[in-house]
């Protein structure tokens, strides 16, 4: 096997911990540097994860040992960490969402293009077993046309005003941005794209300035329909669940186990039901975030491009903003990131 890549991760908070943990279960891959602000949450990281801590933002991305960055910091940062990255010349994973801001986003697919580097997304949820197990069940129409879709991804948040998550300025969106965009992602993963989404936000329950619950109706290019909705206010709840004409799938995983992301697909249990009855449907348990990482590590190396790169990024993310877009202006959003996939698919 090769000498492992070397990346750099940067944000070394909750979900920097759960990425830099999932970086040792990568042959391919070596952490070689860490960074965040606060120095001593940087040099407990490192001596707990074995690398270096770099003194500074610059310091870290310019690591001769580094090709590459895991940019974990939060939303409102990662067009300003992934253009440093892009003018150093490393590849770049940044954890979903893209950015918060579809211009921003774009710009950052834009500088990334011109370099000729990788720019990958961390929407992990579609790699899970169970969602690949959903993939092929359509693929042979075991669900004969799917009509509906709903889909629900709630964490009972610890919201105070110290955390970014807090405002409304760096965390639009609330949990539908944080936590419903994964599924934005999965559902496009399996039935297309979406071309028109309605919105519904409300503040019930947390002390927070976001609203703490999201609603988004979305009209897929094909003709289904779906919801998708998210809560900082409710118990640990990851749920999916497709209607077809012929059966009816439902996707449920025990969260009791979160965030221990590598047991979720053995959390998770497929049922498929018809008017015969119903049935568990066996899949092969993966580990999402190694996967994804492992991914990278190909990708940097030229042998892969990204399953899930800025394209499929900005088309999760335009679903949240343009549901935050609808209920501004009280009327359905069109997506432009499908118009503009379409136009360019071959006819």
């Amino acid at each position: 096997m090769p000498e492992p890549t070397g990346v750099a991760l940067i944000g070394t908070g909750f979900w920097g911990r759960r990425l830099g943990a999932a970086v040792q279960r990568v042959p391919e891959l070596a952490l070689v540097t860490c960074y965040s602000r606060d120095e001593a949450k940087r040099n407990s990281f490192a001596s707990d994860l074995g690398c270096e801590a770099a003194s500074s933002f610059e310091a870290a991305i310019e690591h001769p040992r580094a090709q590459g960055v895991l940019l974990v910091t939060p939303n409102h940062h990662h067009l300003e960490g992934a253009l440093v990255a892009a003018a150093r010349g490393k590849h770049l994973f940044v954890e979903k969402p893209i950015a918060d801001d579809l211009e921003e986003a774009r710009e950052m697919r834009a500088a990334y293009l011109a370099a000729g580097l990788i720019l990958m997304v961390g929407h992990c949820f579609r790699r899970l077993g169970a969602a690949r197990k959903v993939k092929q069940l359509l693929e042979v129409g075991a669900l004969g046309e799917v009509v509906l879709a709903e889909a629900n991804f709630s964490l009972p948040g610890s919201l105070t005003p110290d955390k970014w998550r807090f405002y409304r300025e760096t965390c639009p969106g609330g949990p539908l941005m944080q936590l419903g965009i994964h599924h934005a992602d999965t559902l496009q993963y399996w039935l297309g794209p979406v071309q028109r989404v309605w919105g519904s936000f409300a503040h019930l329950v947390t002390e927070a300035e976001i609203d703490d619950v999201g609603v988004a109706v979305l009209e897929f290019a094909n003709g289904t329909r779906g919801s998708l909705a998210s809560s900082y206010a409710s118990p640990k709840t990851f749920s999916l669940r497709l209607y077809g004409s012929e059966a009816v799938l439902d996707y449920q995983t025990d969260m009791s186990i979160w965030p221990k992301a590598e047991e979720m697909d053995p959390a998770t249990v497929l049922t498929l039901r018809t008017n015969a009855g119903s049935e568990q449907i066996p899949f092969q348990p993966h580990d999402m975030l190694a996967e994804e990482l492992s991914e990278f590590a190909a990708c940097m190396r030229g042998e892969a491009a990204p399953e899930t790169g800025p394209d499929e990024a900005l088309l999760a993310l335009e679903v949240i903003t343009g549901a935050i877009e609808a209920q501004r202006n009280g009327k359905a959003y069109s997506l432009s990131e499908t118009t503009a996939m379409q136009q360019t698919e071959p006819r």
